[in-house]
């Protein structure tokens, strides 16, 4: 038995070195699904990427389903029932591609501490990421009216200069210059800061902020260091108040999803209030440039997704073709009347 395990290794070994199959020893196959997790959500804390608890969360699944199996049993077939198994419990395509990037990943650090030679080939979802949506500006107002302070103030800012989530929800007063009416980004997703001197209208909502900028803090008036806050604190997660202010609205609905707990929210996003902004500016004849360095797109590919078509502006387009055929067939018919005027001359030369 021993001479046949013996013989086996020496063959592995042999196809190593001949590159036909990687080596895999007995260190390599007592590794667990497990450990491999364990070790991904360490280098994640140790980094302090931003998006760690929806990371963690997304990771709850793929735990419970490899549990303490071995790394070398995760085959792209076991990978792929995994697939069909969340598919059918009704997690979108998006989400599933988050779980196997958490697999793929744990099999790439492993494979960079030289824990393992091993990784399966996981292959991607098809997703459609471009999204279409926008508010109306009746549409908004209405959602703007059933959210509380100080998220329907974040909206209206949001909706006025594109700004993206994260920027609205953390601007502190230390960003706003009253003397000069500028508001001034440090730090945003694309790297680049900006300043933005505000108009009437946006600078009124600013101005209502500051008014709102003292809280009580245990009995004892305190000023927030944030212009919306609640508390004196940065409102954090307000996915569910959206939600409900969205549904209150009718442009979100909750539909039955068992996977995510009952139901799911379907409908406008918060982030749709960027899209809005940036569809406004270009309507409203606002130079490129210009639009970009409010919103802070860094390039025109990016910015161009969001300069989203409405029907309106479609049917707008078949009215001014249509225009533009009545007019040209309402032209004198100045070809023949030429003509005539050439065959005329002609008669008059000869004779």
């Amino acid at each position: 038995m021993a001479h046949k395990l013996l013989d086996k290794r020496l063959r592995e070994v042999a196809n190593h070195l001949d590159g036909t199959k990687l080596f895999m020893g007995p260190n390599q196959e007592r590794v667990t699904m497990k450990q491999l997790f364990d070790q991904l959500e360490a280098d994640y804390r140790q980094r302090e990427i931003k998006s760690l608890k929806a990371t963690l969360g997304h990771m709850k699944p793929v735990r419970a389903y490899f549990g303490n199996v071995k790394a070398l049993k995760v085959t792209p077939e076991r990978v792929r029932a995994y697939v069909v198994e969340r598919q059918k419990a009704g997690l979108a395509n998006a989400s599933v591609n988050r779980e196997l990037e958490i697999i793929r990943r744990s099999f790439r650090l492993a494979n960079d501490d030289a824990r393992l030679t091993y990784s399966p080939r996981i292959r991607s979802l098809h997703v459609d990421n471009a999204r279409q949506g926008f508010f109306e500006k009746a549409e908004f107002e209405a959602v703007e009216k059933a959210l509380r302070d100080p998220l329907n103030d974040m909206a209206r800012f949001a909706y006025l200069t594109g700004w993206r989530r994260s920027e609205v929800a953390s601007l502190g007063w230390e960003n706003v210059d009253r003397s000069a009416r500028e508001v001034r980004l440090i730090t945003s997703k694309n790297g680049e800061g900006r300043a933005i001197k505000l108009d009437p209208l946006t600078w009124a909502l600013i101005e209502k902020r500051w008014v709102k900028r003292p809280y009580d803090n245990r009995g004892e008036e305190a000023l927030s260091a944030y212009v919306f806050h609640r508390g004196g604190k940065l409102l954090g997660n307000f996915s569910k108040e959206w939600n409900a202010a969205c549904v209150e609205a009718n442009v979100g609905r909750y539909v039955e999803a068992p996977v995510y707990g009952g139901r799911r929210y379907e409908g406008k996003l918060f982030h749709d209030l960027r899209r809005t902004a940036v569809r406004d500016m270009v309507r409203a004849g606002v130079n490129q440039h210009v639009a970009m360095a409010i919103s802070g797109h860094k390039t025109a590919s990016m910015f161009q997704r969001y300069n989203i078509t409405s029907q309106e502006d479609i049917e707008s387009a078949f009215k001014m073709r249509g225009s533009y055929l009545a007019g040209r067939d309402a032209r004198p018919k100045v070809v023949a009347l030429r003509s005539e005027t050439r065959t005329v001359a002609r008669t008059k030369a000869g004779g």
